[in-house]
């Protein structure tokens, strides 16, 4: 019995120890920051640009969190744009974010990457469900890809 109980609070201080990891540290300046810094000087700046790894779920997760601690200050004032939506996918996205078109039929004409329904969904339904307005930023791939093998001239 004795070993029994021994066992469980083994067990018991490994889960609660999973608790406390981290998902993220925040530097700046070579310093480690804040959360809550971020949030503080984002929330009085007219633009917040978020640099990111595409297929890193922790920093969309970051987004999704600044976005949602910035809607509770900005409200209607505020406006998401991702690069992840080209700027000719602009009309379909405004059709899906005022419920013109459903869910199916948006991830069927828009051209989204492979981590969309994990990383830009929460992003997208967030806005939608708040009305909040997202910009396709991005240049159409076809303007880019011109770019690519010919130049700027």
């Amino acid at each position: 019995m004795k070993n029994i109980v021994l066992i469980l609070l083994v067990f018991f201080s490994f889960n609660i120890l999973a608790q406390n990891k981290e998902p993220f540290k925040i530097y700046k300046d070579s310093t480690i920051s804040s959360y809550d810094a971020i949030l503080t000087a984002c929330k009085d700046a007219d633009f917040v640009f978020f640099g990111e790894d595409h297929d890193n779920p922790i920093a969309h997760w970051l987004e999704y969190e600044l976005l949602t601690d910035l809607y509770q200050v900005k409200k209607e004032e505020l406006i998401v744009g991702a690069e992840m939506f080209e700027a000719d996918n602009q009309l379909i996205l405004n059709e899906y974010l005022e419920d013109k078109i459903d869910d199916k039929k948006f991830q069927e004409e828009a051209r989204l990457w492979p981590n969309y329904k994990t990383d830009y969904k929460p992003l997208i339904k967030f806005c939608k469900d708040s009305s909040v307005q997202f910009v396709a930023t991005n240049i159409p791939r076809r303007y880019a890809s011109m770019v690519a093998k010919k130049g700027f001239e």
